[in-house]
């Protein structure tokens, strides 16, 4: 067994060891201290899984960490489990084994309280060799709301696979009714939930109660600035207020709440101020993406490439001072052809590196790059998706050095330079 945060981005691997546990995604709750922690073991097809608490925290374990998590987390007594062990792995001591089951049952205990059901994950923290975890599928799925007949396939699909978390990405005005279905059918499926969009849509009449009835475990929602006029300028009339309001009632219903950050011209010289009215609303999770342009002037308030690592410095020593648990979103590229505006509302195409986009067709898209298809979740093998030449590339980039001795150690470095425009995400009407 190893411990860590998942931090990295996933890569294939069959060491040839003997299978213990079915492949598959497996679902627990464990309390611990009188709180409820959700866990998720996903099972590799050579035996070998990933222990997921709240899809937080994370630990890899070999077939016999397995087989003794499943079995603890289903009460099995301790000697049942050592029974099982024994005749699955010939030949092991009995010290061993119970050394192994010791050492499971204190992992348990160090997982099941990882502090905020919000998950909280970039691709690397700086103090963490580059090739740590090694899995075989991303973490998070974002999925941009459609009718139950087409996101039921994709939430039923994820859970085949293996990805235990799906974010609805909710348009600016959503059908209420769809929200809440897709979150039940998560939730019924057993992965974790949340969703994301603008306040205002949000906020209107029992959306959030019934979104959290039907169990959604976080609800993120932009908040571009302190100032009302700065965020309505962005987002909408009114639309500060709504914030406000979301962030009141998620933490009446006990709902994990993220603010949203758009980093542009406008919202960047006051970000300090938007972190500390964040904290002022008990709001401590936060999620940053950045507009930028490779253009040599200021387009309509984007990002300068040049400019890129230095806000980037600023935005990890704000959240750092303010006490703020943050991810990183992968840059988008500013398209002149439309409004500023419009494209912050768009939000990011995935919410972090160890994340894909799925769209309501079945079209799973790579987080950086181009807007370039990897295959379909409804129909492809998703072996052969994740095999596929897209993901190859990225991967590839990803995992080529991007620190550099101007870079004072930032996380988002870890899977591309900020101010290079090809680790940009780009808009699906812009594929070269």
């Amino acid at each position: 067994m190893t411990r860590d945060l998942i931090t990295r981005l996933f890569i294939p691997r069959r060491p040839a060891i003997p299978e213990s546990v079915a492949p598959g995604l497996y679902h627990f709750m464990r309390e611990h201290d009188g709180l409820y922690t959700r866990f998720h073991l996903r099972v590799e097809p050579d035996g070998a899984g990933t222990l997921i608490a709240n899809a937080t925290a994370a630990a890899q374990l070999s077939p016999s960490g397995v087989l003794i998590a499943r079995g603890l987390m289903e009460g099995l007594p301790r000697e049942q489990i050592l029974r099982e062990l024994g005749r699955v792995f010939h030949g092991a001591s009995q010290e061993n084994l119970r050394r192994d089951l010791a050492r499971m049952e204190q992992l348990l205990d160090e997982l099941a309280a990882p502090g905020d059901t919000y998950p909280i994950i970039n691709l690397e923290d700086a103090e963490i060799s580059p090739h740590e975890a090694r899995l075989m599928a991303p973490l998070e799925a974002d999925i941009p709301l459609a009718a139950p007949e087409k996101l039921t396939p994709i939430l039923d699909k994820l859970w085949q696979i293996g990805i235990p978390h799906a974010v609805i990405l909710a348009p600016e005005n959503p059908e209420p009714a769809y929200l809440v279905r897709a979150v039940e059918r998560a939730e019924d499926l057993g992965l974790i939930c949340g969703v994301s969009g603008r306040a205002s849509g949000l906020v209107r009449g029992s959306l959030l109660d019934d979104l959290a009835m039907a169990g959604v475990d976080h609800v993120t929602v932009f908040y571009a600035s302190a100032q009302a006029a700065v965020h309505d300028a962005l987002f909408g009339e009114g639309d500060h207020q709504a914030a406000q309001q979301v962030f009141a009632r998620t933490q009446e219903l006990e709902v994990a709440d993220v603010g949203h950050i758009p980093l542009v011209q406008a919202t960047v010289g006051e970000l300090e101020d938007t972190l500390e009215a964040l904290l002022a609303m008990n709001v401590p999770n936060a999620a940053f993406f950045a507009i930028a342009t490779a253009a040599n002037e200021s387009a309509e308030g984007a990002i300068l490439a040049p400019a890129m690592r230095q806000v980037a410095a600023q935005v990890e020593e704000d959240a750092s001072e303010a006490q703020v648990r943050y991810i990183w979103e992968p840059p988008l590229e500013y398209d002149p052809q439309r409004p500023l505006a419009e494209q912050v509302r768009g939000g990011p195409r995935a919410g972090g590196d160890l994340a894909v986009r799925i769209e309501p067709d079945g079209a799973v898209i790579p987080p950086r790059g181009p807007y370039r298809v990897a295959g379909n979740i409804l129909t492809d093998d998703w072996a052969a998706i994740w095999a596929h030449e897209t993901f190859r590339r990225y991967r590839e980039r990803v995992q080529a050095p991007t620190r550099c001795d101007v870079c004072p150690g930032l996380a988002i470095c870890a899977a591309d330079c900020p101010r290079e425009p090809a680790g940009w995400a780009r808009i699906a009407n812009r594929e070269s």
